[in-house]
């Protein structure tokens, strides 16, 4: 493993992530994977979700040979970028002020944009803004958006103005651009609702892969399902609700990458008085399910059809 170093959040910390293969520090001619947690602070279960993979990957937690076996194929194959927390000053916030905080924790205005005479805010000074409704697109700040700062799904004032995602969307762009990397699978992980969540997220028109997301996300629940009995639903991101701004958005729109998707994990939709708290008994098995997902979504991605066809 190599220490991945994205950036500095707005608050001055850390974000961090590692990179994992097989043979890793020769291994930059492999295609990429991007896996990340985090984005709203409140998720509690997201980050730990995102540990326990890379855990898994590094031969620490799956004691099943078939599955060893399986993640060991996917690090010869690959080469993995994981950031587990990408929003670490809202996660700090939640743990020390409010603990339903979803937003990052930049000023961003007054609410309702409501200022006095003398300049100062007629209500209240807002903070943060939805690090998922920030990322540039086409469609940005047009759904699942409010102009209010004060909002949680308040967009910002313009595309990455939000030190987190401009500095996670700048290393990819790098990546892509700069060390012509192939980036070949793009995953977020959010709760609650047991969803796989495929192309678009802003609009119920039909991707012109959809027949292939389809077929991965089918192949995705079954592997969850089988794992521990959990049922998650596979489905266009829109169907939840159409969002502007998102990252799997941008990661489809800019990147070009096919396989762009969003994860949301235990507990239920109809468990929803559980909702963000998801009991610590939960977290262990909702990694497992999660690590014979991500085998199953691997294996199932473009590329592979892409490289036999050639």
């Amino acid at each position: 493993a190599k220490l991945l170093d994205i950036g500095k959040s707005y608050e001055g910390r850390d974000i961090l992530g590692l990179i994992l293969s097989e043979n890793v520090h020769n291994s930059d001619n492999k295609p990429v994977l991007w896996l990340d947690g985090g984005i709203h602070p409140r998720e509690w279960v997201s980050p730990p979700t995102v540990m326990f993979i890379i855990d898994a990957l590094l031969g620490k937690v799956e004691n099943d040979t078939t599955i060893r076996s399986q993640l060991e194929d996917i690090m010869k194959e690959f080469q993995i970028h994981i950031v587990p927390n990408i929003n670490p000053d809202g996660y700090v916030y939640t743990r020390n002020v409010d603990r339903m905080w979803r937003k990052t924790r930049k000023y961003a205005g007054c609410e309702k944009n409501l200022k006095t005479l003398w300049g100062s805010c007629f209500y209240k000074l807002c903070y943060g803004s939805d690090p998922n409704r920030n990322w540039d697109h086409p469609e940005w700040g047009k759904q699942g958006v409010s102009t209010n700062p004060c909002s949680e799904v308040y967009p910002g004032g313009e595309p990455f103005d939000q030190t987190n995602t401009k500095m996670v969307s700048t290393y990819l762009l790098k990546l892509k651009n700069n060390d012509k990397r192939n980036i070949v699978l793009f995953v977020t992980y959010h709760s609650f609702s047991q969803l796989f969540l495929t192309p678009y997220g802003y609009t119920l028109d039909d991707h012109p892969d959809h027949a292939h997301h389809k077929a991965v996300g089918d192949a995705v629940v079954a592997a969850i399902k089988q794992r521990h009995g959990k049922t998650y639903i596979s489905q266009r991101a829109a169907e939840l609700y159409p969002v502007s701004g998102a990252s799997t958005s941008w990661a489809g729109n800019t990147l070009g990458i096919v396989d762009s998707y969003g994860f949301e994990l235990r507990p239920s939709a109809a468990e929803w008085r559980v909702g963000f708290e998801l009991p610590k008994e939960q977290i262990r098995e909702t990694g497992e399910e999660n690590v014979s997902a991500f085998i199953a979504l691997v294996n199932g991605i473009k590329y592979h059809q892409d490289k036999n066809s050639t």
